[in-house]
């Protein structure tokens, strides 16, 4: 027992050899292609392209209402009557004078035919039916305007502002009509993205309540001059019309929308959000290289303790190394950003613990994905 005493003591004052941290566990995915779509994004207000204000063609007094308020008419159908009671008496009386005026000129015609009345006598009295049958159309239309009717298909506004027995006259505004089945959403484009805007282009729109209701139309007008929307548009910015269709049935005029102006569709390059590291405004990423290929660098770089150099040589040439590279990124569309440089078709970058990473680093991969 005494003899192995002192072994013992011995052992238990060894100072234990610190063990080397396994390497960080890394998830990776193999850099390829995505589809990216960029796009202009602009809120904006809706417009019907077919909306009327409804205006009598005469003065009168209302004695009959034909619709309500919200209803759906058709082009052509009578809203309001106006009292029109000598306008009618006028068109019977010119509707009987033109059929004696006929008769006559019928008549006429025969006598001429037969050498019995001259042909001037005739020329009269066709001449007579002629004039008796255009003053029938002119009082037709006379009468026609004591009847406000539906300028297009659509949906009647507000009618409260006109009540049986009220006189209306020429020019007044009585209602609204509005045909919300085509829609154009009209966009303050900022000068800054105006160029990228062609006609034709696809336009994603999007209402602003929840669920949100969506549609897709295009770009069918971009204007020549600068805020010229509203008066309170920017003068820096550029009208785009955008027409669509309302399939739902839910989107109103005047109602405010998001819009995305597709301004390109190509494949590029990319890489997951989870990839990238921001510092000082630069984007980083950590592709995984075999030690192999970057164990020269390593060895030549003063940025690495010597210890730590020596521990990697001493590693199999296979090794996964984390290396940080900067990159240059694009606007980031849905988890992806395009990849403008920095990295190429099948680098395999870190997607995981990238918090806990520094550059030269061995790493152990556990899984790898691949971006198409």
């Amino acid at each position: 027992m005494s003899l192995l005493l002192p072994g013992v003591m011995l052992g238990g004052c060894t100072k234990p050899q610190a063990k080397t941290p396994p390497p960080p566990s890394v998830q990776t995915v193999i850099v390829g292609s995505a589809r990216f779509a960029p796009a202009i994004d602009v809120v904006s207000r809706i417009q019907s392209t077919s909306n009327v204000v409804m205006r009598p063609e005469t003065d009168g007094r209302v004695v009959r209402i034909l619709a309500s308020q919200g209803q759906r008419v058709k082009a052509g159908q009578p809203i309001l009557v106006l009292d029109n009671v000598q306008q009618s008496a006028t068109l019977d009386a010119s509707r009987a004078e033109a059929l004696k005026d006929r008769a006559n000129a019928e008549r006429y015609i025969f006598l001429n035919q037969q050498g019995a009345v001259s042909t001037k006598d005739r020329d009269y009295y066709v001449t007579q039916a002629i004039q008796s049958r255009e003053q029938v159309r002119a009082n037709a239309a006379t009468l026609g305007y004591k009847f406000v009717t539906a300028p297009i298909d659509g949906e009647l506004g507000n009618l409260d502002s006109v009540k049986l027995g009220d006189y209306v006259h020429q020019g007044q505004a009585i209602t609204g009509i509005v045909n919300n089945a085509v829609l154009w959403t009209l966009m303050d484009v900022p000068a800054t993205q105006a160029s990228q805007v062609k006609v034709g282009q696809p336009v994603q729109v999007e209402s602003q309540g929840n669920p949100p209701v969506r549609g897709v139309g295009r770009v069918v007008f971009i204007s020549p001059y600068y805020g010229e929307n509203n008066e309170k548009a920017s003068p820096n910015t550029v009208l785009v019309k955008a027409e669509f269709p309302n399939l739902t049935g839910q989107l109103k005029t005047n109602q405010y929308v998001r819009n995305r102006i597709i301004t390109d569709v190509k494949d590029q390059l990319a890489v997951p959000a989870q990839a990238v590291q921001m510092k000082a405004s630069q984007a980083f990423v950590f592709k995984v290289y075999p030690l192999r290929q970057v164990l020269p660098r390593i060895q030549a770089s003063d940025q690495l303790p010597e210890a730590q150099k020596q521990t990697l040589a001493k590693l199999p040439g296979s090794t996964p190394i984390a290396v940080q590279v900067p990159v240059t990124l694009g606007q980031m569309q849905g988890n992806l950003f395009p990849v403008l440089s920095g990295l190429s078709k099948g680098d395999q970058v870190i997607v995981s613990n990238t918090a806990l990473l520094r550059s030269g680093i061995p790493v152990r991969v556990t899984g790898s994905g691949s971006m198409n």
